[in-house]
């Protein structure tokens, strides 16, 4: 029984040219460095700040003065870097009575996909698609710690743990600074829909996030805040409800759109509804993040989320074989410059 492409059985009804399947995953030039800063790093590579040192300019002039010390912040910390593997691997028997056939080779060769139209019709852009997902996965619901509902834990029932448990990702980064410093989040005591669109809510919500933001978080360049497109959707529609605005979104690429509101750029993120959909069982499906690009840090060793995957041929077990691996890590460079809601 066929069980690759399973749903596209060989019929004279049906198309017989792989070229003609159209990809259903309009995200996939959905890049999370444009969100977060990447930079190159191993594991346990330090990165050292250095900050404002003491107040200066006391009263009083003459001879004799009191001298004090700089004193300027500083800090060190270090990479966590987790790694990821991709080991797939496909029997050309799977497609047997699928339009998949039709683009096998012939004889001693029909295991090798290497050259065929399943490879460069199907195969690389679900491969494409899925490290799209993977990136965004890690970076911002990574959780070293994931367990499932039933265990006590966050993650859905019935999905793999060792999807999430590659690194820490920035929401778990930032939850964890919230735990020691609440007044970096800006509570959403009823993460519903209901509540979220009611008349005002959304608006109230985004108002007190950034009356909450610290003076440090508000002074920076290049202020952002990211966040889900169900909050989005709510913020656009509560400011049309109270003939407030009619924002303009533009759309940058599929599925993610911006408007800058009060000289504030904002980004809807519906990657993160999906994640937390999907991997966190639909909780607290509002949320969103003011920071900075550059406060929001993923670390690789190469500078770029993978180099190339292998795609071959095993003459041994007649199996084509996919393998990709990585290494990734995220950290919140000043763990003070950022304002939370969810």
């Amino acid at each position: 029984m066929a069980t690759f492409l399973e749903n596209l059985l060989i019929q004279p009804e049906n198309i017989r040219d792989l070229a003609q399947l159209i990809n259903v995953d309009t995200l996939r030039d959905e890049r999370v460095q444009d969100y977060v800063r990447v930079l190159t790093a191993k594991n346990g590579d330090p990165v050292g700040l250095i900050g404002k040192g003491n107040p200066i300019g006391t009263a009083g002039c003459g001879c004799d003065p009191e001298y004090g010390s700089l004193n300027p912040y500083n800090a060190l910390k270090r990479w966590e870097l987790g790694c990821w593997e991709a080991p797939l691997e496909i029997c050309y028997t799977e497609m047997e009575g699928t339009i998949a056939e039709y683009a096998l080779k012939n004889g001693t060769a029909i295991g090798d996909l290497s050259g065929t139209q399943i490879l460069s019709e199907v195969v690389y852009p679900i491969i494409n698609d899925l490290l799209v997902d993977l990136i965004w996965r890690i970076v911002w619901f990574g959780d070293t710690e994931a367990e499932n509902i039933s265990d006590g834990g966050s993650i859905t029932n019935g999905v793999d743990t060792k999807l999430i448990t590659v690194a820490d990702g920035l929401w778990k980064r930032i939850f964890a600074r919230v735990a020691t410093n609440a007044a970096q989040r800006t509570a959403i005591t009823t993460n519903t829909k209901a509540a979220m669109t009611a008349q005002g809510a959304a608006t109230t919500l985004i108002d007190q996030m950034i009356l909450d933001a610290n003076p440090k978080t508000m002074k920076k360049s290049g202020k952002v805040i990211y966040m889900t497109q169900a909050l989005a959707t709510a913020f656009d529609i509560d400011l049309r409800k109270t003939n407030c605005c009619n924002l303009p979104w533009e759309q940058i690429v599929d599925g993610i759109s911006t408007t800058t509101y009060n000289g504030i750029k904002y980004v809807a993120l519906p990657k993160w509804d999906e994640m937390i959909d999907y991997f966190e069982n639909g909780a607290k499906p509002y949320r969103a993040v003011l920071s900075t690009r550059d406060n929001l840090l993923a670390g690789v060793p190469q500078g770029e989320f993978v180099n190339d995957f292998d795609f071959f041929f095993d003459k041994n077990s007649r199996k084509f074989k996919i393998y990709g691996t990585g290494k990734l890590g995220t950290m919140l460079l000043e763990d003070d410059a950022f304002q939370a809601a969810y």
